[in-house]
């Protein structure tokens, strides 16, 4: 229940694919049309007809046009389902912006069938959700593969296709959810700057307007225009229905005939919009005046179509300008200090939409330097030639972002869904085969085209002596584009593995090395040969190490370049071996994160190694990150927050006793900068030296494990010690009671508010009572749109878009935390606080159900099998029941004694540690004085 937003920061193909799918989109979430009875349907089932195969993707079609498009992979153990329409808010009139968003939210609150789609949705342990763009509207859902899940699925989809009840009682409640999420997104200083230049951009097509729509539409829109908006666009035949993972063909072919074969296909022509913006005749500018933030400048240049031939280059260019470390952008800006972050990229929709560069600076920047400079460089004035080595890279990383994607159906589906409405699925496949053939020649004919100063809009207006108008060349038949596709290459299938403590411990082996390395292994054919290595390093004492200054630089400044490396060399070698790598480090210790593919991993494992003992911890790299640090934190000062920790902080200081020093203590933001500014590298190299180390270290590793693995993790980690570093000491964090209080914060400007109620528990991880209190917790906040908070305060009162709860519990100490959290329009903040104060009250007075604590136990029992069945997922937990010397035998141990907590167990649970009386209660936002 979002709107998928832009994402114009290319840092690899699939970002830049996703920025193009979702181009304009403004994705928003969820979300009954009943009046009149429900709509006419077909007499019988009717099997779908195969139109084609590409990739491993089959298309069928029903007579009523319902397109189907089913991507089975054996090896998956879960199973996605995603209904696409084509429809967004580029469809809506004005007087109703946002309504197609708006009804998103709507088709949630079911059909005449279905009255609980949430509960009914967790009762299978389905996780589900819906998104809104532009172009399109989706509803997907994920699950253990199961069928009467799967077959569920497939009649909930086809009864609210055309049987939603959007009924007037449900708007006025969920008008006021969207009406929060609208103020939540007002909150947002580059999201607010994004939509006012995109307004400015286009005069007259739809893609100006926030998908969301403007507040006076989402409060005013008639039940009536929502209803017919449901009946022109929710059809068969404006449908696609994806399925991928694991399921049976055959069987679901014959489910969909049957759910979907029997609905009509409405005589009724599907309106098509048929607005075209005319060509730009000058520059255009916005200036946007917030509290907070940080200067930010946005430049955006109309595009074709996505399904236009330049589309690829118009992704090549952005990625050149955009690539860290190599991209002109970033070199020209970044590097420099001008700006903390810049970048390019972006394509149309549907219809031709706008490609954007930006640059966020930091407070007190030269904005009219950085600002000609971006221009300069995005339009190629005085731009350096780009070369073939880095048109290289840039096809390096599009065919190792295809070999991503196809390695998980469920995330391509995802893709797919948003190339659906330009056209054809098959478009994705078309872009792949496209972006290697680009030349540099292509690449500066698409700058030269699109970003010019005529087709810009930035945040100004200048006369111009002369008119200058750029046309948008129309994209030609999509049949013509198509016509020369080939088949993707196939990746390398896996195997299905049952997620399941027994079968994960056959598949596991521990091993200690002759250096004293720890090394786990599961071995796991995965589909591409995938494999995911975590390294936990661990050294000191906390109070020791919390005192050293920069701890947190050393695994950020690793990727800049070691001895055997440049920083481009680092990302070219990764770029290379299809792997990424990612460092963090911090006072203790440090995690290492490195995927590859079985034949790449060892020799990726060597480039990790040399970025880890040889690293060159360059001077400019730190000024770099410590002024980046340094921006984020002041552009900080007035979120809401930020400026509601500002004002507890105190109060929990003094209730631990502590005071700047000490590890405990809760900085503030003129604390955190002083001792930002006073580190220097010196500090990070003094520590770097004194404690990184293999000292302590255990690897896990996950997937299709390569032959030789523990004798070059000994070769190349064996020797790595420090003996002078102090020995790891495990700090067992003690439960401090701190005493409730109420404090309201000025967040000015800011059309959200926040709340958080909070209380301190002595609780740890294996207490008798803490799987009964996570069952009661989940019931009362943690379980999504059917929890009590959610259920209540956002789904009858409608005074909030989220809300929800959260029990902290670790496995050392007992410095345990219970959490309420939630956003509202600011004068509607007492109205939430005692709502929320009252579901406390009867959640001890009434306690919880047995349905309840039935739909508890297994939504955390299947989140559990699911998290189980990802490759990285996976390595995390071997590497967590290292770290506590546990066997996937403590994990089943885990489940079993969750399934057998009693309703009275969780209820006793509950009364015991949740006070009524002990919250520490915050707010933030623009509140009004009384």
């Amino acid at each position: 229940m979002r709107i998928a937003m832009d994402g114009w920061v290319a840092r690899g193909l699939g970002a830049a694919l996703l920025s193009l799918v979702l181009t304009q989109a403004h994705a928003q979430n969820v979300a009954r049309v009943k009046p009149g009875g429900t709509r006419a349907v077909a007499a019988v089932a009717v099997q779908p007809q195969a139109v084609r195969e590409l990739g491993g993707i089959e298309e069928y079609r029903l007579p009523n046009g319902l397109q189907i498009l089913l991507f089975p992979d054996a090896t998956q153990t879960t199973t996605t389902v995603n209904i696409t329409y084509r429809v967004g808010s580029r469809h809506e009139a004005p007087g109703e912006y946002g309504m197609a968003h708006l009804l998103e939210h709507m088709v949630f609150k079911g059909t005449e069938r279905q009255r609980d789609i949430p509960g009914a949705m967790a009762q299978r342990g389905v996780r589900f959700n819906g998104t809104t763009t532009t172009d399109r509207t989706n509803y997907f859902a994920s699950f253990n593969a199961n069928a009467d899940t799967l077959a569920f699925l497939l009649d909930l989809e086809a009864d609210r296709m055309v049987n939603s009840r959007v009924a007037k009682a449900d708007l006025d409640t969920e008008m006021t959810v969207v009406r929060n999420e609208f103020e939540r997104g007002e909150n947002q200083p580059f999201g607010v700057l994004a939509q006012r230049v995109n307004a400015a951009a286009f005069a007259w097509h739809p893609y100006g307007h926030a998908t969301i729509g403007p507040k006076s539409d989402i409060e005013n829109v008639p039940i009536e225009k929502l209803q017919g908006f449901y009946k022109r666009y929710y059809r068969p035949d404006n449908a696609t229905l994806l399925i991928a993972g694991s399921f049976d063909k055959a069987a679901t072919l014959a489910l969909i005939g049957r759910h979907f074969g029997p609905l009509a296909r409405p005589t009724t022509p599907i309106p098509q919009p048929y607005t075209v913006e005319p060509p730009q005749d000058g520059e255009r500018s916005v200036v946007v005046r917030r509290v907070g933030g940080q200067p930010m400048l946005l430049a955006a240049y109309h595009v074709p179509a996505i399904t236009h031939p330049d589309t690829p280059a118009l992704i090549v260019y952005g990625l050149l300008m955009s690539l860290q470390p190599s991209g002109q952008l970033y070199k020209q800006l970044v590097e420099t200090k001008l700006a903390v972050a810049a970048g390019l990229g972006g394509a149309g929709g549907v219809d031709p939409g706008v490609a954007n560069a930006f640059a966020a600076l930091a407070p007190g920047a030269d904005v009219d330097k950085v600002e000609k400079l971006l221009l300069d460089l995005a339009e190629g004035r005085d731009a350096k030639p780009f070369d073939e080595s880095e048109l290289a890279r840039v096809r390096d990383i599009a065919v190792n972002s295809y070999r991503q994607q196809m390695k998980n159906p469920e995330a391509l589906i995802q893709q797919i869904s948003g190339l659906i409405a330009a056209g054809d699925w098959r478009l994705l496949f078309q872009l792949m085969e496209d972006i290697p053939k680009v030349t540099l020649a292509d690449v500066a004919r698409v700058r030269a085209a699109y970003f010019r100063p005529a087709n810009r809009t930035l945040g100004r207006y200048l006369p111009a002596a002369a008119v200058e108008r750029v046309a948008i060349p129309p994209a030609p038949p999509l049949a013509q584009r198509l016509a020369a596709l080939q088949g993707p290459p196939k990746v390398e299938a896996g195997e299905q593995l049952a997620p399941v403590p027994a079968v994960l411990e056959s598949r596991t082996t521990r091993t200690t090395l002759p250096s004293g390395m720890a090394l786990h292994t599961l071995q796991k054919q995965t589909r591409g040969n995938s494999v995911v290595l975590q390294m936990q390093l661990r050294w000191g004492e906390r109070d020791a190490t919390y005192a050293r200054r920069g701890t947190e630089f050393v695994g950020q400044l690793m990727d800049e370049g070691s001895q055997g490396y440049t920083r481009q060399q680092l990302q070219d070698a990764l770029i290379k071996l299809r792997a990424s790598l990612n460092i963090v480090s911090h006072d203790q210790g440090a995690s290492i994160y490195l995927s590859a593919e079985r034949d790449t991993l060892l020799p990726a494992l060597r480039v990790a190694a040399d970025a880890l003992r040889r690293p060159l911890l360059p001077q400019d790299a730190f000024d770099r990150d410590l002024k980046a640090a340094v921006a984020s934190i002041e552009a900080s000062r007035q979120e809401p927050g930020v400026l509601r920790q500002e004002a507890t902080r105190g109060h929990y200081n003094r209730a631990r006793g502590v005071s700047l020093g000490h590890p405990d203590y809760v900085m503030g933001v003129d604390e955190r900068l002083a001792e930002l500014r006073g580190t220097t590298l010196d500090d990070v190299r003094r520590f770097y030296a004194d404690y990184w180390s293999a000292n302590e270290a255990q690897v896990s590793v996950v997937g299709a494990l390569p032959d030789g693995l523990a004798a070059e993790l000994e070769q190349l980690f064996g020797d790595w010690k420090q003996p002078a570093a102090p020995k790891f000491v495990r700090h067992v964090p003690r439960h401090v009671d701190v005493p409730p209080a109420r404090f309201d914060a000025i967040a000015r400007d800011k059309d959200n508010a926040i709340v958080r109620l909070h209380q301190t528990l002595p609780l740890n991880a294996e207490d008798a009572d803490h799987d009964a209190l996570e069952l009661a917790v989940h019931v009362f906040g943690g379980g999504g749109l059917e929890s009590r908070l959610s259920e209540r305060v956002r789904q009858k009162e409608g005074l909030t878009y989220g809300i929800g709860a959260s029990l902290g519990a670790g496995h050392w100490g007992n410095a345990g935390s219970f959490a309420i959290q939630a956003s509202f329009a600011p004068d509607k903040r007492e109205r939430v606080i005692a709502v929320v104060q009252e579901e406390v009250a009867r959640m001890a007075r009434d306690g919880l159900t047995a349905a309840e604590l039935a739909r508890a136990k297994h939504d955390i029992l299947e989140g559990r099998k699911q998290s189980r069945a990802d490759t990285g997922a996976l390595a995390g937990s071997l590497a967590g029941m290292a770290e506590r010397g546990e066997t996937w035998a403590r994990a089943q141990q885990r489940d079993e004694r969750l399934a057998a907590i009693t309703v009275e167990q969780a209820n006793a649970a509950w009364r015991k540690h949740i006070r009524a009386d002990a919250f520490i209660i915050s707010t933030a936002g623009d509140f009004k004085a009384p």
